[in-house]
Order: C-alpha cells, then sequence, then structure tokens
C-alpha cells in the first residue's frame, strides 16, 4: 500500500510541502537576449491557471508510473513509460526455445535421412536357440516388417510378443547393422509328454507346451489319463493334476537315473494309485505317493526274479510289507 497525496508539478525547482523557505517570485520581465535565444521546446514554466497535483513519492512503496521523470528527448517532465526488459527477456527466451527444437527436428530428419540413404533396412531376420518353435513361428511372432528403417523398429515389442509364445522361456533381440535382425530364444525343457489325442509337452513346472514335430522325436515317458483343457495350454493351469506323475519321475531320477530312463508310462486314470508301465513290459502300481521304501522293494523283487530266470508282468506295491507280483 503507498499514500496519495495532492500532487506537486516537478517542473518547480522545489516541492512546496519538501521547504519552509519561502518560494522565490517569478521574474516578470527576461532579459532580451535570454528570450531570443530560447527554445521553443525548453522548459516551459507553469502556467497560472494551470491545475497544480501534489503527491507524496516514498522510495519503494509509490507505483512507478506514478513518479515523474524529465525527459531529455522532448525536454520536459511526464511520467515515466512501463518497462519493456522483461517482456524483451521473455521474448528472446522463447525465440531460443523455437530455435533449439528447430535444430533437434532438423537433425532427427537428417539422420533418418542419412540412415535411408546408407541402406539401412531390414532385409533378414534370423533365429537361433529354438529347437521345438520353428523359425517361421518365431519370425511370424516377432512381426517385424521388411523394408523397414533398422532405427525405427520396435524391439522391446518384438521381444514381447516372441515372449509369449508358451515355449519361449527367455527372448533376446539383437541389431546386426547393416540390415539384419537376430532373435535368441532359449526354450522351456520337457520332462513327460502328454497323452491327449496329440502329443503335448510338459515341463518341470507342469506347465503344458503346444504340440511339436521335434517332440515326436523325443524319448521321453508318456503320461496319460489326463483329459486336457483347450485353454491350459502355454498354462500351469492342471499341474496339480499332473504333479503325481511329475513328482514320480522327478524323484526316480533322482534315485536311480539308470530305471528312470526305463519308463514308458505313467498312467493318472485312477486318483487312488500311480500304475507305471516300463520299457520291458512291467506294469507296477504304486499309491499316489511314491516313498523310497517302494523303489527299494521293487529293486529287490526285480534283482531275485533275475536269478530265478523269472519275468514279472505286474507288481502292485499298494499294501504295506506286501508286494503282489504276477510273472509271464
Amino acid at each position: 500500500m503507498y499514500y496519495r497525496g495532492t500532487r506537486v508539478s516537478l517542473s518547480e525547482k522545489e516541492a512546496r510541502f519538501h521547504s519552509s523557505r519561502p518560494q522565490r517570485k517569478e521574474v516578470e520581465g527576461k532579459s532580451l537576449f535570454l528570450k531570443f535565444f530560447e527554445g521553443k521546446g525548453g522548459p516551459q514554466a507553469p502556467r497560472r491557471d494551470q491545475e497544480k497535483v501534489y503527491a507524496f513519492y516514498r522510495p519503494g512503496m509509490t507505483p512507478t508510473e506514478d513518479v515523474p521523470a524529465f525527459s531529455k528527448k522532448t525536454k520536459s517532465w511526464g511520467f515515466q513509460a512501463p518497462s519493456w526488459k522483461g517482456t524483451k527477456w521473455l521474448l528472446r527466451a522463447a525465440a531460443l526455445a523455437v530455435l533449439v527444437l528447430a535444430v533437434i527436428w532438423s537433425k532427427n530428419k537428417t539422420t533418418a535421412l542419412l540412415q535411408d540413404v546408407a541402406g539401412l533396412k531390414l532385409s533378414r531376420v534370423t533365429v537361433e536357440g529354438n529347437h521345438y518353435l520353428t523359425d517361421e513361428q518365431v519370425v511370424r511372432a516377432a512381426g517385424l516388417p521388411l523394408g523397414e528403417n533398422m532405427f525405427k523398429l520396435d524391439l522391446e515389442e518384438a521381444t514381447r510378443k516372441v515372449s509369449g509364445l508358451d515355449w519361449a522361456r527367455s527372448v533376446f533381440l539383437e541389431r546386426r547393422l547393416p540390415q539384419s535382425i537376430l532373435i535368441s530364444v532359449k526354450e522351456r525343457t520337457p520332462v513327460a509328454l502328454l497323452d491327449a489325442g496329440e502329443l503335448y509337452g510338459v515341463d518341470g513346472e507342469g506347465r503344458i507346451l503346444s504340440p511339436s514335430d521335434a517332440l515326436l522325436r523325443e524319448d521321453l515317458p508318456l503320461v496319460s489319463g489326463v483329459a486336457l483343457k483347450a485353454e491350459s495350454v502355454g498354462t500351469t493351469l492342471q499341474a496339480e493334476a499332473l504333479r503325481p506323475a511329475l513328482a514320480f519321475l522327478g524323484f526316480l531320477k533322482r534315485k536311480d537315473g539308470v530305471l528312470a530312463q526305463e519308463v514308458s508310462e505313467v498312467n493318472l486314470s485312477d486318483p487312488d494309485s500311480l500304475r507305471v508301465t516300463f520299457i520291458d513290459g512291467i506294469v507296477a502300481t504304486f499309491n499316489p505317493e511314491v516313498t523310497e521304501q517302494e523303489l527299494k522293494r521293487m529293486a529287490m523283487v526285480l534283482s531275485d526274479l533275475n536269478q530265478k530266470n523269472g519275468r514279472a508282468g505286474t507288481m502292485d506295491f499298494r499294501y504295506r510289507d506286501m508286494v503282489l507280483v504276477k510273472t509271464r
């Protein structure tokens, strides 16, 4: 806030409210010499009939536009015009920003033009690390358009798409200038085959993997007796139903790797038992949870039959302290 009082014309030598001395009376007559050389634009004495305005000026409180100033150009007193320094600074900053944007835009355009001239366009996509997935499946999933600028290709999006394939455990894409992309795939490892009209792969987590021509050439045990749900392909939705078979295969592999290689099929049609068929035709029936003791008993039975030149047909280990054996 500031205080305004009656203004006084600053053309007068002294403000009346600043001094107690009597004002000097204006000289009525001037010398002819001064009148002759006095310019028309020179300082003019205030007219008697002109209304005088008085003001109290307080430094730091009174607005600048309310403070009169003497203009050398017009040689008269007047109020100061608003300063344009701030506006000029803003205009300069805006011009600088426009210049920077123009440089960036022109740089991007120039870079794209040089890349096109240099022939940096996609002409080939290669795949490595795949066994169950074909090259065509991986390239089609990546969706990289041939002829596109190498630096405009969205490799992150392509990686996400290839990772969506059920066989893909991890995926890595690499630009190989000037014109090719390499897709490296690490696939999931199947531990069994699921018989559901077609042969599906099953990994150690119980994930069901889509059919593949390479699966037909794999020497893996078959899991049967489980109805496949179409929506479970590529997921672990049926892992619990497959758990008894996967647990048995993993347990047998840790305890007796040679015997694990002899397993031909694990049937889960009976929820209260686990029926295992071996390559030599022996069918062994276990409880759903197979123990190490049962495996030792089976080894003892087979060893005893070999010594007697006998061949086991079926064995049942579901009874405590007793094994039912039927020979062939």
